[in-house]
């Protein structure tokens, strides 16, 4: 078990890290109960897979146009309390998912924007601080074995919540999920304050956003953007079709699969450190690609699970050198950090609207594992990722 010796042996991680991560834990484990489930949640009530899409379409729509402006309230609040105050707009979130049945339209809206404040004060602080105190040399290691704790504690979320679900509904879930949200809160106060003002004016990004030197980091995020949301909405709702409504079983499948992907990611993090990132994230695009062809033509829920085995493991190949490139990256900007991620955040929400918009046009002559195609394709272009980028652009 040497690569268990090569996390004991990096030291102990930065109190921002431990901070942030913990904290980050609590909101991952909120999102394993309804994570798998909210888009079949979302079609039970909609009663229609495009208005089910429609919602994800108009919320990472208005999430794309109001980056900056929630880059922005980092220059007022801090990072620290942007991360603060956006974990009780998460939770608002899921208090209208309680009460969506009694108004459909009313509570589609306040869900939405309440999901998008969240977006606009979570996610950009959240990738500035990741980039800031993960550690340079061990940043693979640090983030493999936080994010595989996170992971082993969701090996037996989806069966609780399929278990839940079945029995009581959905209503209890929603409760368990908004107290694990702003619990979360508290380990937030003991993260260090980091010294960060967004520079840039809208015109400034949107210039940066269509910058001829960025596009390959464009195509890159767009096509990671594009299969994550496949990946999160569309799978969950065809294996949820396909076993013909059984939560529980859905959620047993996905746990057996989670805990495969912890092995995983403890072994594949490590070795992130030590060999080339580009050339593992190669070999594991071209497999996770393969993956999604053969998801196509899955029927039975045998196979959904050896396919979701092979495709664990391959996205773990993917994921782990692309996420520590991604981090390396934002590090090396020095001061100019938080405005990579606010780029990254509009190349990652550029390639859902697209893809979505697209989506909902096939659907009218496409079968919904159809589809999948797409995400096999997104899959290979991620590898347009540069490992250096255009550094003369972050100049203010």
């Amino acid at each position: 078990m040497s690569f268990l010796a090569d996390y004991k042996n990096q030291g102990p991680l930065p109190q921002g890290l431990v901070a942030l991560y913990t904290s980050r834990t609590l909101i991952l484990v909120a999102g394993g109960f309804m994570g798998l489930f909210l888009p079949v949640f979302l079609l039970i009530q909609y009663q229609s897979l495009p208005l089910t899409i429609f919602y994800y379409l108009w919320t990472w729509g208005l999430y794309l146009f109001l980056i900056v402006p929630g880059a922005k309230l980092m220059n007022f609040f801090g990072l620290k309390r942007c991360l603060i105050y956006s974990l009780p707009l998460l939770a608002l979130f899921y208090l209208a998912m309680y009460f969506f049945p009694q108004d459909i339209l009313s509570w589609t809206i306040i869900s939405g924007l309440a999901l998008t404040a969240y977006r606009m004060l979570y996610w950009i602080p959240y990738n500035t601080d990741l980039a800031k105190f993960s550690g340079v040399k061990n940043r693979g290691k640090q983030l493999g074995i936080l994010d595989s704790v996170a992971t082993f504690l969701g090996v037996i979320i989806p069966v609780a919540a399929g278990f839940l679900i079945k029995e009581f509904g959905f209503k209890p879930v929603f409760i368990l999920v908004i107290v694990l949200i702003l619990s979360a809160i508290l380990p937030l106060n003991f993260l260090p304050s980091t010294a960060e003002k967004y520079s840039w004016g809208f015109k400034k990004t949107w210039k940066e956003f269509f910058r001829r030197d960025n596009q390959k980091m464009m195509v890159a995020y767009m096509a990671d953007g594009a299969e994550n949301w496949i990946g999160g909405v569309l799978w969950p709702i065809f294996i949820w079709q396909l076993l013909q409504g059984e939560y529980l079983a859905v959620g047993i499948v996905t746990s057996v699969i989670t805990l495969l992907a912890v092995v995983l990611k403890l072994i594949i993090g490590g070795y992130t450190d030590k060999y080339n990132k580009k050339k593992m994230m190669t070999i594991g695009s071209i497999l996770y690609a393969i993956g999604w062809v053969i998801k196509i033509f899955i029927v039975t829920a045998f196979q959904i699970f050896l396919a979701s085995t092979y495709h664990s493991f391959a996205l773990v190949l993917l994921r782990s050198p692309f996420d520590t490139l991604t981090y390396e990256k934002a590090a090396d900007r020095g001061h100019y950090v938080d405005e990579f991620s606010a780029l990254r955040e509009m190349y990652l929400q550029a390639g859902r609207v697209i893809v979505i918009s697209l989506i909902l046009i096939l659907l009218n002559y496409w079968p919904l594992n159809l589809i999948f195609i797409f995400a096999a394709l997104a899959s290979l272009l991620v590898n347009l990722l540069p490992k250096h980028g255009p550094y003369e652009s972050f100049s203010g």
